[in-house]
């Protein structure tokens, strides 16, 4: 009791008598305790929520939980809030979700749901802004699905884990195991936090317009599949790892868009561990709108990034790594699908710089070494800068210096057989040249247009 209420009580009982004393003292015991809803028994992140607990549920990984699952579910005439204390929950099925449910646990790797079944645990469809928070699920059947997401808008998983059981030493039992699917125009679903493991496929979307930021696919054997051919898959990844072992049996591919879709961008993502890091497009089917790809590391053990169909892939700020002494083909390009594209400061874990026969003609490259552009359009001003630097300068394939445009902006020529080439009005082409007395001469060239 505070000392003011102390003071209280003593000012009453000398000019009242003790009958004030009492009726003080009850109207004390009567005022709410502010801190009641902090101390409840039942944590968690807002007082509607249901103890899975309270309706029977067990959580030692033993005990059948799924008609305590089910009865925590259905309570209540509000969208409910559903709290998983520590503990592993064996469900052999999921109960349907109205709009709004969040599922609560202590942490992804504290609350788990266990399901030993060959089905789709959690299935979704016409569904808004369902909430998954700090738990984690764990499938084991051999064709089991963790959640498919069909037509739902801004569901969101945030610090879950979601783990199936493929792994290297169980090759290929469990390679039709799916993690999540987004499916039939699923949009505005985040990843956040979460670690999405040993599956078949790890991730995989029909739709666009989803996100996956600060999380972590390990083991899988395809960690992300674009998928339908409709132009319809698209994802945006960003500050998010893409790892697993050298076992060429654990993960085949990182990423991977097969066929037409749209829009996919990748930014500050880790790649290691697969056979081929990133895969984009298909022959004969199509292949994204977009790609890009920047402030990435990519490692692999065959190819790093196979660009195979694209409509203007963007790479900035990439840098390449191997996983085995052989080192990767760090990046394929199939000029077919993939003609024109932009390629800013790729680093080369093997060589000075990735060498400019590796991008189709029509590409756009800036390299630590060099600069490749198929056109320019407009006026292009070089700037004299400070001293008496070439403002420009055209080099033989040996570095050797073949003309430069001065600081002053005199032409010069460095090669006494590369002088001015003019054509005359018949369309004869002559060169230009001096003798060592100064004399000017020309030498013909005839009428076909010289190459050096």
């Amino acid at each position: 009791m505070s000392e003011e209420s102390v003071g209280r009580r003593r000012l009453l009982a000398a000019t009242f008598g003790a009958a004030a004393v009492l009726s003080l003292a009850a109207a004390c015991a009567a005022e709410p305790d502010p801190g009641a809803e902090f101390r409840s028994p039942n944590v968690s992140d807002a007082p509607a929520s249901r103890n899975v607990r309270d309706f029977g549920a067990v959580g030692d990984g033993k005990a059948d939980d799924t008609a305590a699952v089910a009865a925590a579910m259905a309570a209540g005439d509000r969208p409910a809030i559903v709290y998983f204390p520590a503990g592993t929950y064996r469900v052999r099925s999921w109960p349907q979700m109205s709009d709004y449910t969040t599922i609560l646990g202590d942490g992804g790797d504290a609350s788990i749901v266990l399901c030993e079944e060959d089905i789709t645990l959690i299935r979704l469809e016409n569904r808004n802004r369902i909430r998954f928070s700090r738990i984690g699920f764990f499938l084991t059947g051999p064709r089991a699905t963790g959640f498919v997401l069909t037509e739902c808008f801004r569901c969101s998983f945030d610090s879950v884990v979601i783990r199936g059981n493929h792994l290297s030493g169980n090759h290929p039992r469990y390679l039709a195991q799916r993690g999540v699917v987004l499916n039939r125009n699923t949009g505005g679903t985040a990843f956040i936090n979460c670690d999405i493991n040993n599956f078949g496929i790890g991730l995989e979307t029909h739709c666009i317009q989803n996100y996956v930021t600060s999380s972590k696919f390990t083991s899988n054997y395809v960690g992300v599949l674009g998928t339908g051919n409709d132009h319809n898959a698209g994802l945006a990844l960003t500050n998010t790892e893409f790892v697993s072992d050298l076992d060429p049996r654990t993960t085949d591919r990182h990423l991977m868009i097969d066929g037409a879709a749209n829009d996919w961008w990748l930014t500050n993502i880790w790649f290691e561990g697969a056979d081929m890091a990133v895969s984009v497009g298909t022959r004969g089917k199509g292949g994204p709108s977009q790609f890009g790809m920047v402030n990435c590391k990519v490692a692999a053990r065959s190819v790093a990034i196979d660009l195979v169909h694209c409509r203007q892939p963007y790479l900035a700020n990439v840098i390449f790594d191997k996983e085995t002494e052989q080192p990767p083909t760090e990046l394929r390009i199939d000029p077919v699908g993939c003609p024109e594209g932009t390629a800013i400061n790729l680093i080369s874990g093997t060589a000075e710089d990735l060498r400019m026969g590796v991008f189709p003609d029509g590409w756009q490259v800036i390299g630590r070494g060099g600069m490749r552009t198929s056109r320019f359009t407009g006026t292009v001003v070089t700037r004299a800068g400070q001293g008496d630097a070439d403002l420009f300068q055209a080099q033989a394939n040996t570095g050797a210096v073949r003309s430069a445009v001065l600081s002053s902006g005199a032409w010069l020529s460095d090669h006494a057989e590369a002088g001015v080439v003019l054509k005359d009005p018949a369309g004869g082409y002559w060169r230009l040249l001096v003798d060592t007395d100064g004399t000017l001469r020309t030498a013909p060239l005839g009428k076909q247009r010289p190459r050096q």
